[in-house]
């Protein structure tokens, strides 16, 4: 597999880092001797000054490919804050509710079943029109992130890309 990450010296080719970010490639930055090291740098940047030792180089870049691989699933945090790629959008509570379980299984079903349940505890009314409104809510609220609940015919939904 080639290497994703894009090695960039710093400043001399701050016009190519400049494309990395449209483009969303992973960079690291070679900082050149003298110069200071860049400011702003984004999750999808490191950088570094040589000589590096190959081992440390090796590690930088598992690190930031580690990095893209989380941001390509979704995360809901103890606030309410769902956050997809570079995206945010809040949820209400038996929203975040809801998605927890879609969330943890990224791209498996959930069953009808489960999210029925969640309703219940929570003390919303658990009916299968009450569901069905839900996802619906829920569905707008994702459109914003680009994420997407789809229905699984007879048996519940998958949470995946819009």
């Amino acid at each position: 597999m080639p290497n994703p990450v894009k090695f960039v010296r710093w400043p001399a080719e701050s016009e190519m880092r400049e494309q990395c970010k449209i483009h969303g490639h992973l960079c690291l930055l070679v900082v050149e001797h003298g110069a200071p090291p860049p400011e702003n740098v984004s999750f999808h940047e490191d950088w570094v000054r040589p000589p590096i030792v190959q081992e440390d180089l090796q590690a930088r870049v598992r690190q930031l490919t580690a990095r893209a691989v989380l941001r390509a699933r979704p995360a809901l945090d103890p606030a309410g804050i769902l956050y997809f790629k570079d995206l945010s959008v809040t949820l209400s509570v038996t929203q975040c509710e809801m998605l927890a379980p879609l969330v943890a299984r990224y791209g498996q079903i959930i069953y009808r079943v489960e999210l029925l349940d969640i309703l219940d505890r929570s003390g919303a009314s658990s009916s299968s029109n009450a569901l069905d409104l839900h996802v619906m809510r829920l569905r707008r609220r994702l459109g914003v992130v680009g994420l997407a609940v789809r229905n699984v015919w007879g048996r519940g939904f998958v949470l995946e890309p819009a």
